[in-house]
């Protein structure tokens, strides 16, 4: 059976926190100091990691969605678990769908949505075929272009003047406010809720030991250079940096260095495929794992386009347009009704039952 390396898992955890956060930006609510939001999200997100990585340790040898029968019993905790995929497959539904608009919106007005969906739903169904080893070694190969990149962005937009550190400025111009609406819920639970997935492949990493230090690593990281983006995107447009869309797609198009440096959008479409794309197959990847051990399936492979054909058909239907899609379904429904129950009330609960079990019953 295949091992997942360290730098394997450092590089799907970086690059799946990443996922669309990169091209949609992060805590636009709060204006100029949406980059303080970021960095207070990703610290504050250590002790969520913390709660998981203590139910690894209590649950040895045990993926995410056999915590709850294991503490639970099979009656209650069955249920429970496949809570875990149906919500990883209708995020990956929801990825899709944000590829969709974001191709659709920049680059190929003419084309139908469906071609689009079904080209993507295809590369996804393709990588999950070739099972965790190739969704790791993916991560391990375009980290470096990531980051090479963001290097070459940075040196880009500074070469180009059009940076103004003053507009970052003044800072906490409306308190504390606005940042914590960020904050909590929505922007811990982006930051490391959605991180619990990752309880479905600790058990078949190389270094389980190490586990916990290469999380949280990976999280603090991404959490800066998400910071970095907002506040190149801040540097240059100031108060406006909310009322965009893609605001990095947007601050590429601004790069001009003499007569022939110039139109740059690509890298932001280099980014937004790669991490959507390895964000999307790791949520269906670990919905199609999750369903085939609860159901107690030889092969998860059998579930592969099933998954997919749902996904497509969930990613074509979800929402009526953009706004529907990214505020509405996102911010009103999705973060506090789905998320705080799954990623913080339910592994709390779990926690709690699952010490008592150990400490007061043994």
């Amino acid at each position: 059976m295949y091992k997942i390396s360290s730098y394997q898992l450092f590089a799907m955890i970086f690059i799946f926190q990443l996922g669309t956060n990169i091209i949609f930006g992060f805590g636009a609510s709060a204006g100029r100091d949406a980059w303080i939001s970021q960095l207070v999200s990703a610290f504050l997100g250590i002790f969520v990691i913390l709660l998981y990585t203590s139910l690894m340790r209590m649950n040895p040898g045990l993926p995410l969605v056999q915590w709850f029968p294991a503490q639970f019993g099979r009656w209650i905790g069955i249920p429970i678990a496949f809570l875990y995929p149906l919500l990883f497959l209708y995020q990956s539904s929801r990825v899709l769908g944000d590829i969709r608009d974001m191709i659709s919106t920049t680059l190929l007005f003419q084309t139908p949505l469906i071609i689009i969906t079904v080209v993507f739903a295809l590369l996804i169904l393709y990588i999950l075929y070739g099972d965790i080893e190739i969704i790791s070694r993916f991560a391990e190969l375009t980290l470096p272009i990531i980051l090479a990149l963001f290097g070459i962005e940075v040196i880009l937009l500074f070469s180009s003047g059009v940076m103004h550190l003053k507009n970052l400025q003044p800072i906490l111009e409306n308190g504390w406010g606005p940042i914590w609406k960020v904050v909590y819920p929505g922007g811990i639970n982006m930051s490391s809720g959605i991180s619990i997935i990752f309880a479905m492949f600790w058990t078949e990493t190389s270094h389980p030991e190490k586990i916990r230090r290469i999380t949280i690593l990976a999280i603090l990281l991404s959490a800066i250079m998400l910071t970095c983006f907002d506040m190149l995107a801040i540097s240059v447009y100031g108060s406006l940096f909310s009322h965009f869309l893609y605001p990095l797609y947007t601050l590429l198009s601004l790069i001009r260095v003499g007569e022939f440096i110039e139109n740059l959008q690509i890298i932001g479409v280099i980014y937004f495929f790669t991490t959507a794309f390895l964000h999307a197959s790791i949520l269906l990847f670990a919905a199609v794992k999750g369903i085939q051990q609860l159901m107690r399936m030889e092969d998860y492979r059998k579930l592969v386009i099933p998954a997919v054909v749902i996904e497509l058909f969930l990613g074509m239907t979800m929402s009526k347009n953009i706004a529907e899609h990214v505020y509405y379904q996102h911010t009103k429904i999705l973060v506090p009704y789905i998320w705080v129950p799954m990623y913080f009330v339910l592994p709390t609960i779990l926690f709690i039952v699952t010490w008592v079990r150990k400490k007061v019953f043994k």
